[in-house]
């Protein structure tokens, strides 16, 4: 009874969400991946609110949150009475909003190869024309687990790959024909996607000259990050005053990318970019720590693995002559892929870091044992909590600090404000307000 109930609202939702879209007629833009999503449509709305009405998702990104947002309408409390409201006001809504938009930037987040949380239902709510797959890796991998119960762990996990990326491609493979899909080459699963997209597409590339858009220079530091861009044998510098990951370049390439879609120049989305991009909190932000540190605040984001080996590559190319100390919270929701990707982020470890922090009971099963078995030096807890006393005693002047967890339990951003210099600063970390306070409370 209750499946059919949900299988209803979320049916009444996506009928009225589709008139309101029908009523404004924007281009739509949709943004899949495992990871990186939210930052490339923050990205992409500052290259092209240039010139455009936009209206961005801002990380609703689910079979209830796309309807609800297009709707212009928010979850308060949960309870039955909530979702009365929202029924009730998403036909009134469809009809008598007057606010309009030209673009529509929707990140489209899977959880399953199944209806209603994977990208064909997604399809039914939004048809893009325009459509960007940042990656496929592993994220949510749990949820796949269970239609991928055969084989050896290699196998398991090739095939949960190609699940996911069946799923990721979809976005792009369902593009129109007048359509333009922009494809990361470097991905091995996204460039096997190719001969199954119908739209126009652009390239991306960081390493491979061959593609449309693509990089030939980085420079990266602690107060800087630039790269040499070519498009069309023309060569345009971004330069950014903060440090980044050189995995941002993707969103760089795919921002300007989509820019061209719409006739903005590489140049204009560069000043554009140049000019108004910030990072989302708790998205390698840097601040000063007590100690003389220097804190790269990476807590936001559930620890996946492409971006948590780039931070850990990143922490040792900009290290210098600090001491790197990592501390690190499990990477959640892996499923039968935690063992191996834990141990390879282990082993990652060994040469990037000089001493490490483990928050959580898989950094302390699946990391721990690599790094005493390699004389590593680290320490392990299961809770922040826990933690505490140990990260003042063992970070020295000087240090430069990398902090990265899920989110869920562990809320690593409270590390950060432990260690910050200047406590004012609290307003700039990830997951502020009273709900997220309660939830922090409810975890030490």
């Amino acid at each position: 009874m209750k499946q059919k109930i949900i299988a209803y609202i979320l049916q009444y939702l996506r009928f009225f969400a589709r008139i309101r879209l029908q009523k404004m007629h924007p281009i739509i833009i949709g943004v899949a991946g495992s990871s990186g999503k939210s930052s490339l449509v923050k990205l992409l709305a500052t290259v092209l609110t240039t010139k455009y009405r936009i209206k961005q998702t801002g990380g609703k990104n689910s079979e209830v949150g796309i309807p609800l947002h297009i709707l212009d309408l928010s979850i308060a409390n949960n309870s039955w009475k909530d979702w009365l409201r929202i029924l009730l006001l998403a036909s009134f809504n469809a009809f008598f909003i007057k606010d309009m938009f030209d673009l529509y930037l929707v990140e489209m987040g899977i959880d399953s190869p199944v209806e209603p949380k994977n990208m064909s239902y997604l399809l039914k709510i939004v048809q893009p024309a325009v459509g960007v797959v940042t990656n496929v890796g592993f994220e949510h991998s749990v949820y796949f687990d269970p239609f991928v119960q055969k084989g050896t762990p290699e196998e398991k996990q090739a095939s949960l790959l190609r699940m996911t990326a069946e799923q990721e491609t979809l976005l792009l493979t369902s593009l129109p024909v007048n359509g333009t899909a922009v494809v990361n080459i470097d991905n091995a699963y996204i460039r096997d996607a190719m001969k199954a997209i119908r739209a126009k597409m652009i390239t991306i590339s960081v390493e491979n000259t061959h593609a449309d858009l693509h990089i030939t220079e980085i420079k990266q530091s602690l107060n800087n990050f630039s790269a040499i861009i070519v498009w069309k044998e023309k060569s345009y510098e971004l330069s950014l005053p903060f440090l980044l990951p050189t995995f941002y370049l993707y969103e760089f390439l795919f921002a300007l990318a989509v820019g061209l879609v719409f006739d903005i120049s590489i140049k204009e989305s560069i000043t554009a970019i140049e000019k108004h991009f910030e990072l989302p909190p708790g998205r390698c932000t840097t601040f000063k720590g007590i100690k003389d540190t220097i804190l790269i605040d990476s807590s936001y984001n559930n620890a996946t693995r492409e971006p948590i080996l780039g931070m850990l590559d990143m922490l040792k190319h900009v290290g210098g002559t600090h001491r790197r100390v990592a501390i690190l919270g499990d990477m959640r929701e892996l499923g039968s892929q935690s063992k191996a990707i834990h141990e390879e982020v282990a082993r990652k470890m060994l040469t990037t870091v000089n001493t490490t922090i483990l928050i959580g009971p898989l950094m302390r099963e699946y990391v721990a044992p690599i790094l005493k078995a390699r004389k590593s030096s680290f320490q392990s807890f299961q809770t922040f909590t826990e933690a505490r006393d140990a990260i003042l005693s063992t970070i020295h002047p000087k240090d430069i600090i990398l902090i990265k967890g899920s989110q869920n339990t562990l809320f690593l951003e409270r590390v950060v404000e432990m260690l910050l210099a200047d406590k004012q600063q609290v307003i700039k970390l990830c997951r502020r307000g009273v709900f997220w306070d309660a939830k922090r409370a409810s975890t030490l």
